[in-house]
């Protein structure tokens, strides 16, 4: 990655390409979401997804390759957690709008901050945890419990949160000693085979519309990691990460032009609260990476 990481500019133009395919997945996710189970189209998702990890390990060193993990127990349970993560968050487009869900959601890198001492071993200063702290105020505005609005739905963002921080903590633990291939063919193919038994019990034949709906969440997965790759070939993953945040700005506009729906204003404040916290926990966390070297 490093010899090709000489156009910043690129990459950022391709993580924004590959961000907006993840918020229209996340569209598609929730037209498919009201009328079929969640367990079905994650299970078409990831046998797509597994050829396409496939033929991206053949092209990277071969299948053997990639299938060889020193740490096979870590791979097994960051890509079953990760498949969890994205039935819950898929069931829970179901009550609630592309920006509500991705508001909460957007607390992970904070809770990746908070959890990196205790499993990664790795320093996190007071400013970081300020930030984590003003952060998780910023999910408490966009809850408001006791304000009597409250829905318990909106917890549902947060588990996922949760969920994928665990699993980015576990993913950056197996990068130690196992390629980025395998565990994308771990991911790819783990989920496959264990979405299938849910997807066929919950299996209801889909309507033409219903197929091309599969079939375009499949392929926006498919672009979406692809430039995600190619964004990592062109610019180092400093400059990138912050830019995931993005990801609130397109779910925003989507929700708003296909399903017209809008945050309130105590949502947006909150999310703004998020947002900066993280921000400013990823620039502490450069800083400290400075002064180690």
């Amino acid at each position: 990655m490093t010899a090709k990481a000489d156009n910043p500019r690129l990459g950022v133009m391709l993580c924004l390409g590959a961000l907006f395919m993840f918020a229209s997945q996340d569209a598609v996710t929730k037209a498919l979401i009201k009328d079929y189970d969640a367990a079905q189209f994650v299970m078409v998702r990831f046998w797509v997804f597994a050829l396409f990890a496939t033929a991206l390990a053949y092209k990277r060193g071969g299948v053997k390759r990639a299938l060889f993990a020193k740490r096979p127990v870590l791979q097994i349970a960051r890509s079953l957690l990760l498949v969890f993560e994205i039935a819950v968050f898929a069931t829970g487009l179901r009550y609630l709008g592309l920006a509500d869900m991705h508001a909460s959601f957007a607390t992970f890198p904070l809770m990746v901050t908070a959890m990196a001492p205790f499993i990664l071993k790795e320093p996190v200063g007071w400013r970081r945890w300020t930030a984590v702290a003003v952060g998780f105020s910023g999910a408490v505005v966009i809850i408001r419990p006791g304000m009597g609005v409250f829905q318990p739905a909106v917890l549902i963002p947060l588990a996922c949160a949760l969920m994928f921080a665990l699993y980015h903590v576990l993913t950056r633990l197996a990068s130690r000693e196992d390629s980025s291939a395998t565990s994308l063919f771990y991911l790819a193919w783990l989920g496959a085979i264990f979405s299938t038994p849910f997807g066929i019990l919950a299996w209801k034949p889909p309507t033409p519309e219903a197929w091309g709906y599969m079939a375009l969440l499949s392929v926006t997965g498919m672009i979406g990691h692809m430039l995600l790759i190619m964004a990592l070939e062109h610019a180092p993953a400093s400059v990138l990460q912050p830019l995931n945040y993005l990801l609130l700005v397109w779910a925003t506009l989507l929700g708003f032009l296909l399903f017209d729906n809008l945050p309130d204003a105590m949502t947006l404040m909150g999310s703004t609260v998020i947002v900066a916290s993280g921000l400013y926990a990823m620039f502490r966390e450069r800083v400290r990476a400075k002064e180690s070297e």
